[in-house]
């Protein structure tokens, strides 16, 4: 029986997605950040509280879901783990499920798939070492989302004798972050970022693996 959760997802209001500079204006990667933002909010919504965690501006309007908007000036990590320490001072009534803002293959099945999994930390990584959801159900535990956080995200519930799970999935590892990785969008894309990315032109070549054209 799955826990009551509450899910954080930070997001990155300002000068999102730099990486693919090369193939969408500002103005694209803001609106492709916000359409997979609303992707994944479709598959955590009514699985637990959700919290969208970033820089002052955000506004509800801008999402089309009622969801809490946590505010932080500060670095991600300090914000993840001054929202995990109040919970932990309230008792821990819920546990904490931490999901990346740019999981556009993401779906109800995935996510339900790390709640039921055992585990006192359940780690997701994505592919590079990163580390795409975290379900913590302890309160001794702490992120450190910097380069390769998957290992250290393991190595360091292991060093607090915590019991840490491996959910592996295609659908939660394939974060967008490069230009090649929107190739994924079109193959396996189910919601808003593929038709954001079909409007602005992009179709997938047969000219190589992976690889994307783009209208005029």
């Amino acid at each position: 029986m799955q826990r009551q959760v509450r899910i954080v997802v930070p997001f990155k209001l300002k000068g999102a997605k730099s990486r693919l500079a090369s193939v969408l204006t500002p103005e694209e990667r803001r609106l492709l950040a916000f359409a997979m933002l609303k992707d994944v909010l479709d598959a955590i919504f009514d699985l637990g509280k959700v919290t969208i965690l970033s820089r002052s501006g955000l506004k509800k309007e801008d999402l089309g879901r009622d969801v809490d908007i946590l505010e932080s000036d500060l670095e991600l990590n300090d914000a993840l783990n001054a929202l995990i320490e109040e919970q932990a001072g309230q008792g821990w009534q819920f546990d904490i499920f931490i999901v990346m803002a740019d999981l556009a293959l993401l779906n109800k099945d995935v996510v339900n798939g790390i709640l039921d999994a055992e585990g006192d930390v359940v780690l997701c990584p994505g592919r590079g070492g990163g580390t795409n959801m975290i379900l913590i159900r302890s309160p001794k535990f702490r992120t450190c989302y910097q380069g390769l956080s998957y290992p250290k995200h393991l190595a360091y519930a292991h060093d607090l004798g915590l019991n840490a799970a491996f959910f592996d999935s295609f659908r939660a590892g394939c974060d967008i972050d490069e230009p090649e990785d929107l190739a994924e969008v079109l193959l396996h894309g189910p919601g808003e970022t593929k038709s954001v990315l079909e409007s602005m032109g992009f179709i997938l070549s047969d000219k190589g693996r992976k690889c994307l054209d783009r209208r005029a």
